[in-house]
Order: structure tokens, then sequence, then C-alpha cells
């Protein structure tokens, strides 16, 4: 049976077609391998290799670094430091969360940070490098770079941030940077510049010179092709090919930093009669030839390196809750009555009516108008006293007897014409105009009003000596000084130079008035400082900088006979946000001036004690550094001070 079955013809054909049929099988996928082989080897193999190499190589974005903005003799006041700071790359990550758990073991990653960094990922999606925390300390970031090789997706970066040298000290000219909004992508003219401002930590300016030249200080975007292993690690950079960025321009200013920072010091100390209470104050220093700019300075202040690093949540709603207003510009943004710092202009618009220097007032107090009385600062008055004696004193009486017949719209025309009521062009945001009251600002000002509101004459007593309706800023005060002092209409600026490109000092003409009409304003400001006037305690001893000035009280609040029943008799009595704005506005020297100043603390009670003093120890920083004699930085060596700050994004 067995010898049978083994030659058995028809099971040998089934056999036999079975093998045939299996080695067919096995022929044919052979024959597939090797076709497919040949087309990957040799027919596609270019196509193959450039995919390869695609996934080989990624391109990554070299962000440029910030240019600097420097002073007028090259001391940096805002640059570039190294910031050690974590990336997370999503798609390189197997889970999110778990390489955060495993980052939280080194730093604390909060829930909000968490969430933040959620929503990053959804916006810029997974291959997009998103920044997980910034600033590390050397210890934290040696850390995060030993547990690499078990942090998935986690790169360690060093990278650049904005560092403010100075401070707070200039806090309110340079401003800050921050981080990029969506509102900021969205204002963006190229694919391009979005991209670059999607960067992790990538920053644009917030406030002041940052953020109104943002466009010339970022600079210009590079590119370079780095190779990646399996995991997406970068092993090695291909510098050969690369695009190095472009370093942002530099902006050289006119403020001198280190009487920036000496104003910002004197502005800061308490008085001597409220030791404990600080100081809410402004002032500003300008060249009263080309109008430059060399102190802008206001306290308190906030440190624009706070809000480069993030702000605190606390230290943020401190600063918004301060009574001094430290986030508030108080330079340009400060709107204050001018008080006795306006007589001046009033004694040019008084001879623009025909009031000779000569004519005299009896000052005995007060003096009746309407239906009731207008006082002197001085109960007992000064006597007799003619346009100088009226400003060496600050006679109010006699700049009332003035007011009675004196058209507001002269004093108003007078007002504009050295500086008041108008903004200047400086390169910072939130100027404010003040108010140069006249018939028509106030027919437009009650406009909505069914009553008709013509100008009062009684109402022009109150402006003529900077009270009433007339408000200004500490910038607009230096113009007006710079303007007396030189007769000509100087504007103020702020930069001098982009880059390599100087910018021209803006035009100062004649102002339009009689010249001799300053003769008499600057002879009673001379007699204010030097001949015992309101303010003989700030005189400057040296004789080459005699100090020309005037003193000035604006009043918040009027001690009424109530107040004084509950014993509030003396402004010392009163809280301190109802305490009278001292000012005090100057220039030297008197002979050739070169320098305005104008101080403004706020309830600080009186110019000459608290505002005085102030502007004394300021123009004698200026006057022994004499900053206008001094050579400033060259622009055209400005490219020296940059780099391709090269680094990828």
């Amino acid at each position: 049976m067995v010898g049978m079955n083994a030659h058995d013809p028809e099971r040998q054909e089934t056999v036999s077609r079975r093998t045939f049929l299996f080695g067919g099988g096995i022929s044919f996928l052979f024959a597939g391998i090797a076709t497919r082989l040949y087309q990957l080897q040799i027919s596609d193999h270019e196509k193959y290799l450039d995919l390869a190499q695609e996934n080989q190589f990624n391109r990554r974005i070299l962000t440029p670094l910030r240019g600097e903005i420097i002073d007028r003799f090259g001391n940096v006041l805002a640059s570039n430091r190294k910031n050690f700071r974590v990336l997370l790359i999503p798609e390189q990550a197997r889970d999110v969360d778990q390489a955060l758990d495993r980052v939280s073991k080194i730093f604390p990653v909060s829930i909000e940070k968490r969430a933040r960094i959620m929503r990053e990922i959804r916006r810029r999606g997974t291959f997009t490098p998103i920044e997980i925390e910034d600033n590390l300390s050397w210890d934290e970031f040696s850390k995060i770079n030993f547990d690499l090789p078990h942090l998935g997706g986690v790169l360690p970066d060093v990278g650049e941030t904005r560092d403010y040298p100075f401070g707070e000290a200039s806090a309110f000219v340079i401003g800050y940077v921050g981080a990029v909004t969506e509102r900021d992508l969205a204002v963006q003219e190229t694919d391009e510049q979005r991209v670059l401002l999607r960067q992790p930590g990538f920053k644009v300016g917030r406030d002041g010179l940052e953020r109104t030249y943002e466009d010339e200080l970022r600079g210009e975007a590079g590119e370079m092709d780095v190779k990646i292993n399996a995991h997406g690690r970068v092993i090695e950079e291909l510098t050969d090919d690369a695009t190095p960025p472009e370093q942002g321009k530099t902006l050289a200013l006119t403020i001198d930093a280190e009487l920036q920072a000496k104003a910002t010091e004197i502005l800061a100390v308490p008085g001597d009669r409220m030791p404990d209470e600080p100081q809410s104050a402004a002032a500003v220093v300008m060249d009263t030839v080309t109008g430059d700019i060399l102190v802008m300075a206001s306290t308190p202040a906030f440190n624009p390196n706070d809000f480069n690093v993030g702000i605190n949540p606390d230290l943020w709603r401190s600063l918004n809750d301060s009574p001094y207003k430290p986030l508030l510009n108080k330079p340009i943004s400060g709107v204050y009555p001018p008080g006795s710092t306006f007589k001046v202009l009033s004694a040019i618009a008084a001879q623009e009516s025909g009031v000779s220097p000569k004519q005299t007032a009896r000052c005995n107090g007060r003096v009746w108008y309407g239906n009731r009385y207008f006082h002197c600062w001085k109960r007992g008055g000064h006597g007799t006293v003619d346009m100088k004696g009226a400003l060496k004193h600050s006679c109010d009486v006699y700049f009332y007897e003035i007011a009675k017949t004196l058209d507001v719209d002269v004093l108003a025309n007078v007002a504009r014409k050295f500086g008041l009521g108008q903004t200047f062009e400086i390169g910072v945001s939130g100027q404010q105009r003040g108010v140069i009251p006249d018939r028509a600002w106030k027919r437009q000002y009650f406009a909505g009003q069914p009553e008709n509101q013509p100008w009062f004459q009684g109402e022009t007593l109150s402006v003529i000596i900077g009270q009433g309706y007339v408000t200004s800023t500490p910038l607009q005060l230096a113009v007006m000084t710079a303007r007396v002092a030189s007769g000509r209409a100087v504007r103020p600026r702020l930069v001098r130079a982009v880059g390599d490109i100087v910018l021209p000092a803006p035009d100062a003409p004649l102002i339009d008035i009689n010249h001799d009409y300053l003769k008499a304003v600057r002879a009673g400001m001379n007699a204010v400082t030097n001949e015992y006037g309101t303010a003989a305690r700030s005189r400057l001893e040296d004789p080459k900088w005699q100090l020309a000035g005037k003193t000035g009280t604006s009043q918040v609040y009027q001690i009424t006979a109530a107040d004084r029943e509950r014993g509030l008799a003396e402004p010392e009595d009163l809280p301190w946000a109802r305490r009278d704005h001292a000012l005090f506005v100057c220039y030297m020297p008197y002979e050739n001036p070169r320098y305005a100043c104008s101080v403004v603390v706020e309830h600080g009670i009186g110019g000459s004690r608290a505002a005085g003093p102030k502007a004394r120890e300021i123009m004698r920083a200026v006057a022994e550094k004499d900053p206008a004699s001094r050579p400033t930085i060259d622009p055209n060596s400005l490219a020296q001070r940059r780099g391709t700050g090269v680094r990828a994004g």
C-alpha cells in the first residue's frame, strides 16, 4: 500500500502544481522587491535623496539683537544681556504634560504657565518652539542640561533679553519691551515679520522710545540650516550657508544719563518739613540753543527691567494703586496749573497791551473786583511795585490790576508763542496739551450747555496768575523758559541720531514779538534769585553760573473758615493730596543763557521751599558738567557697536 501510494500519479500531479504555484509566488514577490529597490536606489534616487536631506536638516530663524539706546556721550541706556531659558518643541515631545512634569522637578511650572504654554501650542503649532521659562539662574540651567537625555522635546537655549542699566532713572524716556500679542501679529505687513515675532521670547517695544522706534530697533532676521538626529536634536549648525541677522539700529539721544540719574536722585529727596513723605515730582532740563533735552526725570518711577522679565502681579497692583503715580510720565503727562511761573508771560502780554515796565501798582494784600476780593499771597501786601518788583516778589495784586483791562486773547496768544498749550515731536507718546483759555476755547468747552458762556473779565484775574482754567506740563514750562531766555522758538528733541544718520536740530526762529519786552522779564527773574526775591535760597554761588528763575505755587484746595475752625489753618495740616503744588522755572547763565529748567513737586506747598532748592541742585550739577561744552558721540562710530547677534530661534 505504501509503495502504491508513493507512486500515485494523481497525488504527484497535485504536489507538483502546489510547488509550482508557491515557487511562482515567491518569484513574483522577489521580483516586486527587486523592482521597488530599483525604483528607490536608481530610478527615484534623486527624489528620495532630497527628501532624506530635508528630513535631516531643519531651517532655523536667527533672531536679531535689538538695537542699543545710548545717551549723548555713548553711555548705554538700553542694551541686551544673556538670557538662560528653556524651550519646548511640542512635536518632539511624546507627551507635553509629562515633559512639563519633569521640568517642574527642577523649577516650578505653575498651572497658569501650563495653560499659557498649551494656548501657545494651539496658536503657533507643534513645530514652533515655545518658551517654558526664561531668566533662569545658572544652577537651574545646568540642571536642565544635565537631565536633558530624559527631557524629550525640551531645548535649553541661551537667548538675549533687554537690559536697562539706569533702571528707574531712564524709565519714562526709554520705556520698556513686552511679549508679542495677537494685535502685534495682526499689524505686521509680511509673513516674514510674523514668523520673526512668533519666535520664543521675542519682545517688542511697549512704551517710550522702545515703542516709537520699534521698526528701527528690531533689526532684520537671519536663517541657518541645522543638522538634526532621529530625535530632532540639533547635532550641527551649518553656518557656511547661513544668512546672519542684522542688529537693530542704535539710537543716540540728547539725554545726559549721569545728569538724568542725578536729577532723579535729587527729586526723590523728601522735603525738610515733611521728611517721612515720598516726593512725587518732575524735572526737565533743556539746552536753550539746540533744544536738546538733557534731563527728563519723574519720581517715583517704575523699573523697566521688571516689565522685561514679566512683572509680578503684586508689584503691578502697587504701582497702579500708589497715590504718587509711579506709572505717570509727569514731565509730559502731568498737568498742573502753572501758578506764578505764568507771570513771566503775563508780563510780556501786559507790555503788548501797552503797559510800561515802569508802571506801578499799590499792593495792600487784596483787590476788589466784581463782587469779591482777590487776595495776594502776602496778606499784608507788597506796597508799591513795578513790573520787575512784581516778578521779584511774585505780587498778585500788580497782575490783578493789569488783568482788569487785559484782553485774555492777547494773553493766550503770548502763551502759545512761548510753548504752552501744544505738544512736541520728541518720540515719547502721552503728551498732554494742557489748557490755554481764551474766548473761543470757553465757547467750545461749554458748547453742550444751554446757557451762553461768554468770557468774564473776572476770569482773567485768575488766569493772569496761572490759576483758573490754565494748565501746563513740566516740559511746556521748560520750553517756555528756554524761549524767554533765548528769544527764539526753541523746540525740544530727544533723539540725536538713528544709526549713523544725524537728525538735525529743529529750527528755532526768532519769536514774533518785540524783544525789548523780554528785558524786563529777564531782569525780574534775575531779581527772584539774586536780589533777595522769592527764591533767594536757589541762588548759585558761582557768578559764572548766575541763575535767573521764577517761583510758582498752584492752588489745589482752598482752606475754608470751617477748616480753620477744625484746626486746619496751614497747608501742612491738610492731607497730602489737598496741598498746593510747588513749581520753579529757571535758566542760566543770566547773561548768555544755555540751560533752562523746570521743576514741579506735587503737593509740595510752595515753589520757593520745595521746587526751588531741587532746581538749584539740579542746575548746580549741570553747571559742574556743562554738557553743551563737551563733544557728543560721533554717529559714524555707532556701527562699531553693532553685531550680527547670531542665535537660533
